[in-house]
């Protein structure tokens, strides 16, 4: 009966939504789709030549190695952090956990560019902490900490962590706590009813977490570029170089398309992961 009505009402609104939906369309087609499509013809037909295919196929592969390796990293630190202080925002009954709340956030107000140079700031040679390390006698010479992929991957952590935090939160908040407390009751030791229990029920916050900041790290190009110093090359940096400093559009076209490519097979397998039987019954 509610079914009925419910299907009975989305039928009746639905032409009004149609037409009003129709500016939105085109808007969307004219400054999204088109440049984009032009973009992805740019670069298919720069590939018809066989001799150039065959160059840049080895600077694609690595290129994409690189900014799969540097999303597959990030995602996992990003986990390997994130998990353990969204759990203890969703379950903890302190009031301290809204000072964590506003440490994680806060950052998100601040421009990217800012922190990435505030990474500048602490690890260059003549940064805070070389400076310190000085002081204390520690080392002799300052030590060039920046310009390498670990260091690229911390500054990536401190952009996107607040984005699994939040999804992991999302997740863990609707989570039945009967569950967990009827596994308790049947003998079950708490790393155990967290393993068998709580983590697979938060599959989902992970798997979105993850595929979250997995999209942005590929398409991320100034921490990379700035705290890699060039060093660091991925498919972001790399466009820009082709577009802006090089020239060639077709280059950067090929690797753009590239990159939304990377982007959507990401999004492709989060929500074919979801429709199995195992994530739908958890």
């Amino acid at each position: 009966m509610v079914m009925r009505r419910f299907t009975e009402t989305a039928l009746a609104i639905r032409p009004g939504r149609s037409a009003a939906s129709w500016p939105a369309l085109l808007i969307f087609t004219v400054v999204f789709v088109y440049p984009v499509l032009r973009f992805v013809l740019t670069g298919i037909a720069s590939l018809r030549a066989p001799s150039a295919l065959a160059d840049q196929a080895s600077i694609i592969g690595y290129l994409i190695w690189n900014s799969v390796w540097l999303g597959l990293w990030t995602s996992l630190v990003c986990l390997l952090l994130g998990y353990p202080i969204a759990y203890y925002l969703a379950r903890s009954p302190s009031r301290r956990k809204h000072y964590v709340t506003v440490a994680i956030f806060a950052p998100l107000l601040v421009s990217i560019v800012v922190r990435t140079f505030g990474w500048l700031v602490l690890l260059g040679s003549n940064g805070v902490l070389n400076d310190l390390l000085l002081r204390l006698d520690v080392i002799r010479a300052p030590v060039v900490w920046l310009y390498n992929f670990p260091v690229t991957v911390v500054g990536l952590v401190h952009v996107f962590l607040p984005f699994m935090v939040l999804s992991i939160v999302s997740s863990l908040t609707h989570i039945d706590r009967r569950v967990e407390e009827a596994a308790s009751m049947l003998g079950a030791h708490p790393w155990r009813v967290f393993y068998h229990v709580t983590l697979p029920l938060s599959a989902q916050g992970i798997f979105g977490g993850c595929a979250i900041v997995f999209s942005l790290t590929v398409g991320s190009y100034v921490t990379p570029r700035l705290l890699g110093g060039g060093r660091v090359q991925v498919l972001s940096t790399e466009i820009y170089t082709q577009m802006l400093e090089i020239g060639d559009w077709g280059m950067a076209a090929v690797l753009g398309t590239v990159l939304t490519l990377v982007a959507f097979l990401v999004i492709a397998v989060y929500r074919v992961s979801f429709r199995t039987k195992r994530f739908t019954n958890a």
